[in-house]
């Protein structure tokens, strides 16, 4: 489906963007006022349970709690958003407005990758920095010698605080805020490209898959090694491997590839759908 036009226009792609906005502005609208809501709700509950002794507000003064759990919860709205990118090819209507619109496939790819992966970063971000002003205004008056309110704080570096607890320099991993970056960019493309081939449920259907593998490999791992190999050979070579100081550059690696094969499957097969039929394999 559309094989003609795979050119990239940036007057018609600000137009489908506009369109796409307007179009679903309540949808988005909503998700944002969810993601602020329940960000709100976490952040004023917290502040209500470590803010009311000593030992909480000395522990709150230097602890990364807050940035840890936005950026802990900022990975699943990642793959929730990016799994409803597509979902507009789960119904013949829905197939037959996007297939048939005046822009080429490609900008109908890098909109719905634009709006649903990209903004909803920059959305969740902002609503988490809102929130958090949001717990400091409704907390203010109530702060004294036994109520402690932190202030403002910055959830740009999120990722980074949420990953720094499992930075071990001696095995590699001192630069863990890259490696969960490049993870959260990996997922969003696995769940882009369950939209893609599964428009319907595609969160659920997405997450069993990846389970679905993950036991299959470990499944056709056990009888493999029971038979062919030296298990605690193999143990003491992850072992040597892991103090060698390797693992950043091989998860790295590892990360890149799966970025470059999900979004390059997602293209490839967001190309070849068509009104007619769902079927990802045509």
């Amino acid at each position: 489906m559309n094989t003609v036009n795979q050119t990239f226009d940036w007057g018609r792609f600000t137009a489908a963007l506009r369109k796409e906005i307007v179009e679903n502005r309540r949808a988005l609208l909503f998700t944002v006022i969810c993601i602020y809501g329940v960000l709100t709700m976490v952040m004023i509950l917290g502040n209500l349970v470590t803010g009311m002794s000593i030992d909480s507000i000395t522990e709150a003064l230097s602890d990364k709690t807050p940035q840890r759990f936005i950026g802990s919860m900022f990975g699943l709205v990642i793959c929730v958003s990016a799994s409803m990118a597509f979902k507009n090819l789960g119904t013949k209507s829905g197939r037959t407005a996007m297939m048939t619109s005046p822009s080429s496939t490609l900008e109908k790819f890098l909109l719905n990758i634009l709006i649903y992966v990209v903004g909803v970063v920059v959305a969740y971000l902002a609503c988490a920095q809102v929130a958090d002003l949001t717990r400091i205004a409704a907390l203010w008056l109530f702060r004294g010698e036994n109520f402690f309110v932190p202030g403002p704080i910055s959830f740009l570096t999120c990722v980074s605080d949420a990953a720094s607890r499992y930075a071990i320099p001696e095995m590699g991993l001192q630069h863990m805020g890259w490696l969960m970056i490049l993870s959260l960019v990996a997922n969003a493309g696995c769940y882009l490209l369950g939209s893609i081939i599964w428009p319907r449920l595609s969160l659920l259907k997405t997450f069993a898959a990846i389970y679905a593998v993950e036991f299959c490999l470990f499944i056709i791992a056990l009888p493999f090694f029971a038979i062919f190999g030296d298990m605690e050979a193999f143990m003491q070579w992850v072992f040597d491997f892991m103090t060698s100081g390797n693992m950043s550059i091989s998860m790295l690696i590892f990360l890149v590839v799966q970025i470059v094969l999900y979004f390059g499957l997602a293209w490839y097969l967001f190309k070849r759908k068509d009104v007619i039929s769902l079927k990802w394999w045509k």
